[in-house]
């Protein structure tokens, strides 16, 4: 066993460091190849679903979870069997250079790929043969792990097991980990049986239906010594990754955070991170591939030969005569190179590009524009339509004699510095109040407004939204709101909301047709099941599924409460039909950019989050 691994290892360094230039440049050709072919292919791919589908426009998340439905899988299919078929010439055109290394011989590149090429179709079967086995054998664990998903995770909705982790979790948990070990396990004894079947077919002449079997006759005997070669490869080139994406992930971390103030700002330094880590992806690719051909071909060498024939001579060394043709193809091939390039990034952009994205979702001013003027005033009501809301939101409540205010907290405290209680003093004195002054000298003399005002002032130019409070001390607050709003004529241009179910019921027993919400920031069961025709959640509760739920079950969903443009930007993108924010400008402002952003600008303002943006909120907030 030392021997053999003496022997591996001295020849894997003793082949690369002859060869390492050639492999180098023929696994960036290949590279390049496969970028020539895949990026149009995805691209037409998923126009042609997409039009299958019958859907023109599409949310920019759902291009992410478009590929995760039944289209998805068919391109999968179809872009994994071409990627694979070009890995396996790749590798192939690597392993005969590397054998002219192991001979002591250059094996010029275009001589590489001529006689790959030359043998690609026996290549190819040889491929479909190991995939088609590897597939076989993997069925029935992957018939398996669905039964397991089916039996325990299928009862209630799948966010409900993941964040309660019930013992039905743990219990799919363990028997899918164990169906995954095996599963690994089986696909390695696989590949350590076909290590072989390339060189045999590549320097033995063995046809491709033989290789397989020889390969499995070579390997016996030595299928341990063989998978642990290949996993110290792949546990050598994880760590490699690791470290490389960490690395990038660190300074992607320390930068992009820096960049949250404009989404364009975000995109470019998103889009120099991705660039970043695809230099240094490239780079580990580069590296272990290029690696794992010369382990291979050094396995066969001394392991897996056992006595046979000397290995077939190689493609002829170009002779001197051909320098200046090949120079002059080599400039071809390069302007060639170039041009296919280019056309494959413009077709694969241009498809992608093509699809119409539109966010519907509607601006919500949070206790008015609340982030420039003091908070459920006249003022902030005025500065929410002067900055483009769809909607303005209140919070209402009673004083002692019976009038409907407009005032968030139960005291003055915070607006003004007094502790009058709104239930407990009369509205008469709770509106000599300056609430204005504290927020800046030009509000001085803002007061408490009465939905009344309010009303007056949104009427034919914003919606209103109007959150009844309750402190334990309302009398007739939904009644007195109703008769307020019908003595305005304005059914149709408000909603009602609350953190108190009990409180729509009532709205809803007394005009059933109107539109209401329930008011969340924690979640404790299926929100989207309740009587409500919205649900006002926190942004941690509005993720991507909780959204699709709640469509699902008829209901729109409000979030808030959203003041960065990133979060805004998430938020939209998870399919969301109302933002609402104390900077109703800025939503303006993101929902403009947004709608001069491809998909690819859109998907990197998702992708922010992997460098430490946070899209998530504070949840012990109060409410909206």
């Amino acid at each position: 066993m030392g021997h053999n691994v003496d022997s591996t290892l001295g020849s894997c360094i003793h082949d690369l460091r002859l060869s390492w230039k050639q492999l180098a440049i023929t696994d960036i050709v290949y590279k390049l190849i496969a970028f020539v072919v895949l990026t149009p292919l995805v691209g037409i791919l998923f126009r042609v679903f997409l039009a299958i589908s019958g859907r023109s426009v599409l949310a920019d998340q759902d291009i992410l979870f478009f590929l995760l439905g039944p289209a998805g899988w068919v391109t999968l299919l179809v872009v994994g069997a071409v990627w694979i078929a070009i890995i396996a010439l790749e590798q192939a055109a690597l392993m005969t250079i590397v054998c002219g290394a192991a001979q002591d011989r250059r094996i010029r590149i275009r001589s590489a790929l001529h006689f790959t090429a030359r043998q690609a179709c026996p290549i190819l079967q040889v491929t479909v043969r190991m995939v088609a086995l590897a597939l076989l054998a993997a069925a029935p664990l992957l018939i398996a792990a669905g039964a397991v998903y089916l039996v325990f995770l299928t009862k209630y909705d799948i966010n409900y097991y993941l964040s309660e982790k019930p013992a039905a979790f743990w219990i799919a948990g363990a028997l899918l980990g164990g169906i995954f070990s095996a599963l690994v396990a089986a696909i390695g004894y696989l590949l350590s049986c076909w290590a072989f079947a390339l060189p045999l077919l590549l320097f033995e002449n063995v046809a491709p239906h033989e290789a397989l079997r020889i390969s499995r006759e070579r390997t016996a005997g030595h299928r341990l010594a063989v998978a642990l070669w290949v996993a110290g490869w792949f546990v050598a080139t994880a760590i490699l990754a690791a470290v490389g994406t960490g690395a990038v992930g660190l300074v992607g971390r320390l930068v992009v955070p820096l960049a949250t103030g404009s989404l364009t700002t975000l995109v470019m330094t998103v889009g120099a991170m991705l660039v970043l880590w695809g230099g240094v992806n490239f780079a580990v690719t580069l590296l272990t591939t290029t690696a794992f051909s010369v382990l291979l071909v050094s396995l066969y060498r001394n392991l897996g030969r056992r006595g046979g024939p000397e290995l077939t001579p190689l493609v002829a060394v170009d002779s001197p005569a051909t320098g200046a043709v090949f120079r002059l193809r080599r400039r071809t091939v390069l302007a060639g190179t170039a041009v296919a390039v280019l056309l494959a990034a413009i077709m694969g952009v241009a498809a992608v590009k093509s699809v119409r994205l539109e966010d519907h979702v509607e601006i919500t001013a949070h206790r008015g524009a609340s982030g420039a003027a003091p908070e459920n005033t006249l003022a902030a009501v005025e500065r929410a339509i002067a900055d483009e809301a769809d909607w303005v939101e209140i919070d209402v409540q009673e004083s002692a004699d019976g009038v409907v205010l407009v005032v968030h907290d139960s005291d003055l405290m915070k607006l003004a510095g007094t502790d009058l209680k709104i239930w407990e003093t009369a509205a008469e004195d709770l509106r000599k109040v300056d609430i204005g002054s504290s927020f800046g000298p030009e509000f001085a003399g803002e007061r408490v407004p009465t939905l009344d005002e309010v009303l007056r002032t949104c009427k034919g130019r914003v919606g209103l939204n109007i959150e009844l409070k309750y402190y334990g001390h309302d009398q007739r607050l939904e009644q007195r709101v109703v008769e307020l709003v019908e003595a305005h004529k304005m059914q149709s241009d408000i909603v009602i909301m609350s953190l108190e179910h009990n409180a729509i019921r009532k709205v809803r027993s007394l005009r059933p047709e109107w539109k209401c919400g329930l008011l969340s920031a924690v979640a404790v069961g299926d929100l989207t099941t309740l009587d409500a025709d919205f649900l006002a959640v926190n942004v941690g509760i509005a993720i991507r599924s909780f959204v699709q739920s709640a469509h699902r079950n008829g209901k729109e969903v409000h979030v808030w409460t959203v003041n960065d443009p990133v979060t805004m930007s998430a938020v939209i993108g998870r399919g969301a039909d109302n933002i609402i924010t104390d900077d109703p400008a800025l939503a303006r402002t993101v929902l403009l950019q947004r709608a001069g952003m491809s998909p690819v600008e859109r998907l990197l303002v998702e992708l922010a989050m992997l460098f430490g943006v946070s899209t998530e909120v504070d949840l012990t907030a109060d409410d909206a």
